[in-house]
């Protein structure tokens, strides 16, 4: 003899786990292309950086005036072409900011110490140097009675006595490879 209840129950628990394993599938998917599974975006480089600013010596570059120099030293990390980066300073409260590349009006030079080549073929690696020039710009008398001196980028002005923050961005990911302050003696 045959119970009636024996058979009817596998039918809907099959189907509950088979919907169960299809709506997990679904979501293991769809969570790995969302999370990046897929990514193939291009990685920016990651560098660490120790930066210096030249207060001292006048760097007499054309007839648009003087210059003082900040340094970049690549101290460690991946290596980065100088051509395809911009560099961000901000200064002060206000927030100014201004990003250079190499092409700026704003930037006297942006050059590689010790390169002769173009600059879209110089690699920056550790233990390499280079550097930005700004416009020497002066204003009102120190408490000493000295003249206040800055450098100039763009709409940013870097006073002697005022932090500074600094950014390299890789142009073509817009991530940033180093980032610091610095706030000159």
């Amino acid at each position: 003899m045959k119970c009636p209840w024996q058979n009817d129950a596998v039918s809907p628990v099959v189907g509950v786990m088979l919907m169960l394993a299809v709506t997990v599938m679904i979501a293991a998917i769809a969570s790995a292309f969302a999370g990046g599974f897929s990514d193939t975006t291009e990685k920016s480089p990651q560098s660490s950086m120790s930066v210096t600013a030249n207060f001292h010596d006048k760097i007499h570059t054309n007839s648009n005036g003087d210059y003082y120099r900040i340094y970049f030293d690549h101290t460690g990390g991946d290596p980065f072409s100088l051509g395809s980066v911009k560099v961000v300073f901000r200064s002060d409260e206000t927030e100014n900011k201004t990003q250079l590349s190499r092409d700026d009006p704003n930037c006297g030079n942006f050059t590689l110490m010790g390169s002769t080549g173009p600059v879209s073929d110089t690699t920056v690696r550790a233990g390499d140097r280079f550097f930005i020039d700004g416009n020497v710009t002066y204003g009102p008398l120190n408490a000493d009675g000295t003249q206040k001196t800055g450098i100039r980028f763009g709409n940013v002005i870097f006073w002697k006595d005022k932090e500074l923050t600094w950014m390299v961005i890789d142009s073509r990911t817009s991530k940033t490879i180093a980032m610091g302050t610095l706030f000159p003696e």
